[in-house]
């Protein structure tokens, strides 16, 4: 039977000892290796899972955004398209008043039944029309016209003699430019109704 010596048991020890340091850090290696591969495939499909739901996030927020946009280009559409049938209606309805001005400024009845006889003359003064196109807010450059009659009268300040004399505007100019800016009040009201409606749908 043969003897060990300490010295061969002691080398076989460390043999041994390195085998295992060797195979553990072998296992470890492998073991790190696997955990890393596995982490590494867990973090790939949380991050495609993300993606393709942002993907179909912003695919629903494009096919909203589209569906708001259609809608409101339907509502500005039809807004418009009632606005511009009001302006028509206001256009014919002026055209129509504008064929009855000379009926109804150059002949009159003085009473039911009676005849027919010509208006009898009327004058407006300059000073009148000073203050006419004042209320308007027509500047003072202006004083002398109003929109539907362009005949230039004489300087009316208050308080002088030439306000007193006559402008040469007629009932029928007056009615005239009543017609016209009655039509461009209209159109405003129209206009702004219009907007109003559309912010109320917004």
């Amino acid at each position: 039977m043969a003897v060990l010596s300490p010295l061969s048991l002691r080398s076989g020890l460390a043999w041994a000892m390195a085998a295992c340091v060797l195979s553990a850090a072998a296992a470890g290696s492998f073991g790190y290796g696997l955990g890393f591969r596995h982490a590494q495939a867990l973090g790939d499909t949380a991050l495609g899972d993300l993606k393709t739901k942002n993907a179909e996030q912003s695919a629903t927020n494009a096919k909203q955004s589209q569906e708001q946009l259609l809608a409101q280009v339907i509502r500005a559409n039809a807004s418009d398209a009632l606005l511009i049938q009001l302006q028509a209606q206001h256009q014919t309805e002026l055209q129509q008043l504008q064929e009855r001005i000379p009926h109804v400024t150059t002949q009159y009845r003085p009473a039911p039944g009676a005849a027919t006889q010509p208006i009898p003359r009327c004058v407006f003064t300059a000073g009148w029309l000073r203050d006419y196109n004042a209320a308007l807010g027509v500047p003072a450059a202006t004083h002398g016209t109003t929109a539907s009659h362009a005949q230039t009268t004489p300087s009316a300040a208050p308080g002088t003699d030439a306000e007193l004399l006559e402008s040469g505007v007629t009932p029928a100019d007056i009615l005239a430019h009543a017609q016209d800016y009655g039509l461009w009040a209209r159109n405003n009201l129209a206009q702004l109704n219009a907007l109003l409606d559309l912010q109320e749908k917004d």
